[in-house]
């Protein structure tokens, strides 16, 4: 949840951008010049799942993660995904930025990093499901239990940015709203974090001409004391 919290952060503008050349959504949306409200959502998504297994029948999980983007329109029961986004629009754009340079982007961010190797680990988890390995009991009892503490709260993830418009008028600020327009506008960013794991088919791993070093490898037959 902290690495979609701080992907709101981001397209937000709340903190600077973690690649040169990167814009928040809102500077994309001055950039287009538009004056309309709009609300839209983000969240992260595995775009690529495999397993791959080396000359040494190594498991490697291979994934590549992306960020999509959807425009909401208010429906009878609260927000709905529009049923076409348009491809300009500016969190939509945000979300190919993001996504192009996701790699570098997971080097800079430590919680970035963090999601990915999450994903990494869910990748196997499902391949192990979906293969019907039998691990013996010993591989649960690897890492040990840890008592820190947990906070099980889960932060809104949805934020809201309001911006009015003043005019002056012969040195003084005129009442828009007397004037029949909204004076006030308003973006809206919401979004989650939806893997999507489920459509890929993992139970047949392909064979890629590599070979990992004794500290790297994952055997089946006995618990290693460093995992990949």
């Amino acid at each position: 949840f902290q690495a979609d919290y701080h992907l709101k952060e981001l397209s937000m503008g709340e903190y600077n951008q973690p690649v040169l050349g990167m814009r928040s959504c809102f500077d994309l949306s001055r950039e287009q010049g538009t004056d309309e409200d709009w609300s839209a959502r983000e969240w992260f998504v595995v775009r690529r799942a495999e397993i791959h297994m080396s000359e040494d029948n190594v498991l490697v999980p291979f994934l590549k993660l992306g960020v999509e983007a959807r425009e909401q329109l208010l429906g009878p029961e609260g927000l709905e995904d529009a049923p076409l986004t348009r491809q300009d629009h500016p969190l939509v754009r945000y979300a190919e930025d993001f996504t192009r340079n996701f790699d570098l982007i997971s080097e800079r961010k430590s919680v970035i990093y963090q999601l990915r190797e999450v994903a990494k680990a869910s990748v196997l988890a499902k391949y192990l499901l979906e293969s019907g390995v039998q691990l013996g009991g010993y591989w649960f009892h690897v890492a040990g239990v840890s008592d820190a503490p947990c906070c099980l709260e889960v932060p809104q993830l949805w934020h809201d940015r309001h911006y009015s418009r003043v005019e002056v008028l012969d040195g003084e600020i005129v009442d828009v709203a007397r004037k029949g327009k909204d004076a006030s506008r308003r973006r809206s960013v919401y979004g989650g974090v939806d893997f999507g794991i489920d459509r890929f088919r993992l139970a047949a791993p392909s064979r890629v001409a590599m070979a990992l070093p004794m500290a790297g490898r994952i055997t089946i037959t006995s618990p290693a004391s460093t995992l990949v």
